[in-house]
């Protein structure tokens, strides 16, 4: 394997992590050209004409954490030229992504003070992400969990 191969799959893992890479694995959309990743940690500093020229836009923040969920994919989804992959994840409902532990039938207390400091957590099942996507112009190719997230590949229509 070359070094550039290595440093990009190595790359990739740091910033979208195992799983994520995993299944961009398993979709074939790794080593694609025009991919733009939208950081969980940083703000994005992507315009018009750089979304204009992504074949895949990755968001690595979960839908279930951002507020306005809807007005956020639509955003995106208008920007994004025709039959350009849109992938991201989601904690389902009833499972939100945190170690919760129980002693007895009480969760610890430190896990009911983890829970309700994420701020904006929006209840999500892959039925409500496949009609959000739908309704902003996206067809959803494939769903599938991995380590308790639900990763989603979507594609924008053609109109």
């Amino acid at each position: 394997m070359k070094s550039t191969a290595v440093f990009k799959i190595v790359n990739t893992i740091i910033r979208c992590g195992f799983s994520f890479f995993r299944y961009m694995r398993r979709t074939g959309l790794f080593g694609r050209p025009g991919v733009i990743i939208l950081s969980s940690q940083e703000g994005a500093n992507y315009g018009r004409t750089d979304l204009s020229q992504a074949r895949t836009l990755i968001n690595l923040r979960r839908l279930d954490l951002i507020k306005h969920l809807e007005m956020f994919v639509s955003s995106l989804a208008r920007l994004l030229p025709p039959e350009t992959s849109f992938v991201g994840c989601f904690a389902c409902q009833g499972n939100s992504g945190h170690d919760v532990r129980y002693y007895g039938n009480m969760p610890l207390f430190i896990s009911k003070l983890s829970y309700r400091r994420s701020a904006h957590h929006v209840e999500l099942n892959p039925d409500k992400v496949s009609a959000i996507l739908s309704r902003c112009g996206l067809v959803v190719i494939d769903m599938m969990e991995l380590n308790g997230l639900t990763y989603f590949h979507s594609r924008k229509r053609i109109n």
